[in-house]
């Protein structure tokens, strides 16, 4: 582990000097780690290590095919499941050596069952959209990173890594939704001009991509990633919002904070491999200001509402006057955690430190910004469906 830190610390030294520019990023950047799509944080108090079941009892049961609705919602059966799974795969990335043993079990009997086999049409339908959504948010990523630490921890025979590795590369590719051949939003959608492949489906499409390539050392799919990342950066509203995601209504910071995540998984993706682009910039855009534009709503939830009116897609939330915001979920706030830690001295955590220190006059979002704000490095989250990854863990340096 040592190594790979000193390698690691060498290589992104000198990736802001040789790969500062994001475009040659996108074309020419490999896989210089293969396997590690997140390493073990052997050091770090805020990750879980111990097993609290018994491999024994906890079994995690393959679910065979998929079955999401047409409408607004996933599969539950596989969140389910990933519930379970964390109980096994939290304290394996921790280091936990008979977690890590049990999490390779699990991996192994739902490749060879030929599991989250997608029955569903393959194009465009609603159906298509949900079922996609639920293999790659559910079971793609968070299985590909936690057999990634199965492999830091514990040797694999040879066969089985093979089993493993090429469930995943089929499930990948059964449930891609990158969204590259789709045109942009047209006009009357509430997002206009944007492409598609900077939807929040697309870019959880594009981190199971991202860490295929990591798992397999494939350079062609490790930087699929990042023709998302840019479309989701470049075609930001000048006040930090993201057109597709702030239209639909009452969970338009909901969706705009699963976007954040994703975006900032694809930038830690690419740190673990020695490259920054936290940095891309275009024409003034940038990650810092769709975290600004967060804020903001935090402490002025009102300057949502005229993107949220559009009411596109806005599920069980109906009034955009009311954003539902889970307090307490890491697919609404894991994003802060990887943010906080890398960019201390920017202005957007200068406002947090600020409200950390008077919350008498602070309303109830800026209460739960400030609220993980001061959890970072302390308690760590009980799920992780939209950061991958443990983001008290994982997310912070």
């Amino acid at each position: 582990m040592k190594k790979f830190l000193i390698i690691f610390i060498l290589i992104f030294l000198n990736s802001n000097i040789s790969y500062a520019d994001f475009k040659k990023i996108k074309k020419k950047a490999t896989v210089t780690n293969p396997e590690i799509i997140f390493p073990i944080q052997s050091s770090k108090k805020n990750c879980v290590r111990d097993l609290y079941v018994s491999p024994d009892t906890h079994y995690v049961r393959p679910v065979l095919n998929v079955e999401a609705p047409s409408g607004y919602g996933l599969d539950n059966r596989f969140d389910y499941a990933l519930n379970k799974f964390e109980d096994l795969s939290f304290p394996c990335s921790g280091g936990n050596k008979e977690a890590c043993k049990n999490v390779k079990k699990v991996i192994l009997e739902w490749a060879n069952a030929n599991a989250a086999k997608r029955t569903g049409p393959s194009d465009g339908e609603g159906r298509h959209w949900n079922d996609t959504l639920t293999v790659n948010l559910y079971i793609a990523s968070p299985m590909m990173a936690a057999y990634s630490f199965v492999k830091q921890v514990i040797d694999v025979p040879i066969a089985e890594d093979k089993i493993i590795k090429d469930w995943f590369k089929k499930i990948v590719k059964r449930n891609e939704h990158l969204m590259y051949k789709y045109s942009n939003y047209k006009a009357g959608s509430g997002a206009t001009g944007t492409p598609k492949r900077a939807h929040n489906h697309a870019l959880s499409s594009a981190m199971s991509h991202m860490q295929l390539g990591i798992l397999l050392g494939d350079d062609k799919l490790f930087r699929t990633a990042f023709k998302n990342f840019e479309a989701a950066i470049k075609y930001q509203r000048k006040d930090g919002s993201m057109p597709i995601e702030t239209r639909r209504g009452g969970r338009a910071m909901f969706y705009q904070a699963r976007a954040m995540n994703a975006l900032a998984v694809i930038a830690i993706l690419a740190e673990n491999q020695g490259y920054n682009v936290w940095d891309y910039e275009y024409k003034g855009k940038n990650y810092h200001n769709i975290v600004k534009f967060f804020i903001d709503f935090t402490e002025n939830n009102e300057i949502v509402f005229e993107y949220a009116k559009s009411m596109k897609h806005p599920g069980p939330a109906k009034n955009y006057k009311k954003q539902d915001l889970n307090s307490r979920s890491s697919s609404n706030w894991g994003w802060l955690y990887a943010y906080v830690s890398r960019f201390p001295d920017h202005e957007n955590v200068h406002r947090l430190k600020k409200w950390s220190q008077d919350k008498s006059n602070l309303n109830r979002y800026q209460k739960d910004i400030v609220h993980h704000y001061l959890n970072i490095g302390n308690r760590p989250f009980g799920s992780a469906s939209w950061t991958v990854v443990e983001a008290n863990c994982h997310f912070t340096k």
